[in-house]
């Protein structure tokens, strides 16, 4: 689509020449837009036949009863079905039905003609050969439908000068002559109008396809930075965005029952497994550390992420008491049971520590504060031997500062 755009632009071709696609798109992106304005095309058609049945009754009285049953058996039921039974979607139709409502008044025109006074006659044909002009600048047509129905238009008109009552010769000639001076100049008007309303379309094509582009752009840009590549999984800033918006929206409504945990997985040891089994190892360590973790983790109602290093971090919300602590022993034991291939196929066991910061999910806190409590935990845990979970916990008014202090002097 955009190749054709693009070469649609740079050719500067008229409508005619486009592609079935581009031009499926305009009449797609138009349609709703073309249908209002030929339902009000076809109310302003209906006021106006029935305001110049004033006309009819003093030009051709003889006539009056002719103008009236022609109106209504062909002109109101047009409408009425034009306005009442067809829809947006049905653009095609409701132009088949204002050209056929506008052909019907230039046939009305011409039949009446025939019966007036040589001023009257001049009036009703020069009066067909004005609908013909102004519906072509009018009408919302392409250029070849534009085109078919002027030529279908004049074609008919013609016939019903000549057939039932014939109109005088020079009166027929004077007709098609003028309605050629009108008609040709107004359809090359219209096309050309049409061609400019075609290609400014095609430039806001363009500038939404690359606008798409760009956002589509943009949103992989913010995946990969925000991706870990080595692991896949999401990194710190993923991570940070993720958790900060939902402590903002921390209003009642938003808030659950339960608490929020936040915890810090750090493996142990894990510079010096690098420096002996290489860096090639370190990494294959880290990813199957990675994969490990978010087989155990609750994607569903929690965020896990690599924080960095060999540590990683993870938020999830304790829906029942004690079952943060049961994810963080299962997560330490994913990590124990974890065989790493080296190059001496010795296939070492790695181990992790975990801190866990609980608090409210209403806490006060913000996510530093957290992070800050999970630091000392995992701190302690490392102190107390490796390979465990350390907890700390927090009330609601989020006084943590005594607490930090003492598990401190602890580890």
């Amino acid at each position: 689509m955009r190749e054709e755009i693009d070469t649609a632009l740079r050719s500067k071709v008229d409508f005619d020449s486009w592609s079935a696609q581009l031009k499926e798109a305009q009449a797609y992106h138009t349609r709703r837009d073309e249908f209002t304005l030929l339902r009000f095309q076809l109310i302003v058609g209906l006021v106006i036949s029935a305001l110049t049945l004033v006309w009819d009754w003093f030009a051709v009285p003889g006539q009056f009863d002719t103008a009236i049953a022609w109106r209504l058996f062909t002109n109101v039921p047009l409408a009425i079905f034009g306005l009442t039974i067809l829809s947006p979607g049905q653009v095609r139709e409701m132009k088949i039905v204002v050209s056929l409502n506008l052909i019907s008044l230039g046939v009305l025109s011409m039949f009446l003609a025939s019966y007036g006074s040589d001023e009257v006659m001049a009036r009703y044909t020069m009066a067909a050969s004005f609908i013909l002009a102004l519906s072509c600048l009018a009408l919302p047509f392409a250029p070849a439908d534009l085109k078919r129905y002027a030529l279908a238009y004049g074609l008919i008109t013609a016939l019903a000068g000549i057939w039932p009552n014939p109109l005088p010769a020079n009166e027929m000639a004077l007709f098609m002559v003028f309605s050629s001076l009108l008609g040709i100049p107004c359809w090359v008007i219209a096309r050309r109008n049409w061609n400019l309303r075609a290609r400014a379309f095609l430039l806001d094509m363009r500038d939404d396809l690359t606008r798409a582009e760009l956002e589509q752009n943009n949103e992989l840009l913010r995946q990969l930075s925000e991706q870990d590549p080595l692991t896949g999984m999401p990194n710190r800033r993923h991570f940070e965005r993720v958790v900060v918006e939902r402590l903002e929206d921390r209003k009642p409504e938003h808030v659950s029952s339960g608490r929020l945990a936040l915890m810090m997985i750090d493996l142990d040891h894990f510079k010096a497994f690098n420096d002996r089994h290489g860096h090639q190892a370190g990494d294959r360590c880290l990813t199957l550390a990675a994969s490990q973790l978010q087989s155990v983790f609750p994607q569903e109602y929690g965020i896990l992420a690599r924080y960095g290093g060999e540590e990683f971090i993870a938020a999830v919300r304790e829906r029942v008491p004690g079952e943060t602590t049961r994810l963080a022993e299962e997560m330490r034991a994913a990590i124990a049971e974890m065989l790493v291939p080296v190059r001496d196929d010795s296939k070492p066991l790695i181990t992790t520590s975990i801190g866990v910061a609980l608090a409210p999910a209403d806490t006060r806190l913000e996510l530093d504060d957290l992070i800050e409590m999970a630091d000392v935990a995992l701190y302690s845990a490392k102190r107390a031997g490796r390979n465990r979970v350390e907890i700390i916990e927090t009330g609601l008014d989020g006084d943590f500062s005594d607490l930090l202090q003492g598990e401190r002097r602890r580890a």
